[in-house]
């Protein structure tokens, strides 16, 4: 859909330049739904597209008295459109960086998190979170964890295959980690616990 222009386009922005909400009004009913449709096209997302263009149209009002427009206020809402939507992507693609960083840096500390879990100061963190376990997964991280015995020892003491206990510390690690985020309150006591102690 094009930004065509209105018959009295020229007076209108010379009120809204003069701080006219009528103006600024009738340029909005005039060019808003094209100008969503323009966005929604490269966004692909009805409420992003919708907030983008109302990022736009505060943003002209906010500096409705600096407006000065040499040609069209269409083509003045395309090159603002294209730029917030290029801004958009650029954010997105900074925040995205930003999570990718954290998820790396909470899989790499996991095993700091599991030694401090295995700290005498935090019994209680760990009782907590080996009980939200299944017996099988339970019984090997006690063996190979709390006793300190090998796989091959617990998977023998279990009567199972190492394969198969391999499978469940594989899975017992997973419920532990699903139990700290659960359980955010215990993860900021054992983090603060981590940092005074220095090992993260």
């Amino acid at each position: 859909m094009q930004l065509t222009a209105i018959h009295n386009e020229t007076d209108l922005l010379e009120r809204l330049r003069l701080g006219s909400h009528e103006a600024f009004t009738l340029l909005y009913r005039h060019y808003s739904e094209p100008l969503y449709y323009n966005i929604l096209a490269l966004v692909k997302d009805p409420t992003v597209a919708e907030e983008l263009v109302q990022e736009i149209f505060s943003r002209i009002w906010q500096k409705h008295a600096e407006i000065h427009i040499k040609s069209s206020f269409g083509g003045y809402l395309f090159q603002s459109s294209r730029n917030t939507v290029y801004n958009f992507f650029d954010k997105l693609g900074r925040e995205q960086k930003v999570y990718d960083q954290i998820k790396k840096i909470a899989t790499e500390n996991y095993s700091h998190v599991e030694e401090s879990l295995l700290a005498r100061e935090n019994k209680a963190i760990l009782e907590k979170a080996i009980n939200s376990l299944s017996p099988q997964r339970r019984r090997a991280f006690e063996l190979c964890k709390l006793e300190g015995r090998s796989y091959q020892e617990a998977a023998d003491l279990m009567g199972i295959s190492l394969n198969t206990l391999r499978e469940h510390m594989a899975e017992a690690r997973q419920g532990i980690r699903e139990f700290l985020q659960e359980n955010r309150e215990l993860v900021i006591v054992l983090m603060m616990f981590m940092l005074q102690d220095g090992r993260l």
